[in-house]
């Protein structure tokens, strides 16, 4: 089973702030004005606070986080 190479694009406004497609996103505390770290929002849940994942400690967890995630919630798109 092939890994999927996933491309994080970082919002045009918000540098904090990273995007992929059908993952989801996932922002720093700053720029998401909540403390602890980094938050994933996942795609397939609906944007609203009580959805929000982590926080993690850095940015790199965050975004492993989140594509592991995605793996587990869409298996049958990994091949």
């Amino acid at each position: 089973m092939a890994k999927q190479t996933v491309e994080w694009r970082q919002d045009g406004i918000d540098p904090g702030w990273f995007i992929a497609e059908g993952i989801g996103s996932v922002r720093s505390s700053k720029s998401y004005n909540r403390p602890g770290g980094w938050w994933f929002l996942p795609a397939w849940l609906p944007d609203v606070e009580e959805h929000d994942i982590g926080p993690f400690r850095s940015k790199a967890l965050a975004l492993s986080e989140a594509e592991r995630l995605t793996a587990d919630h869409h298996p049958q798109s990994q091949s």
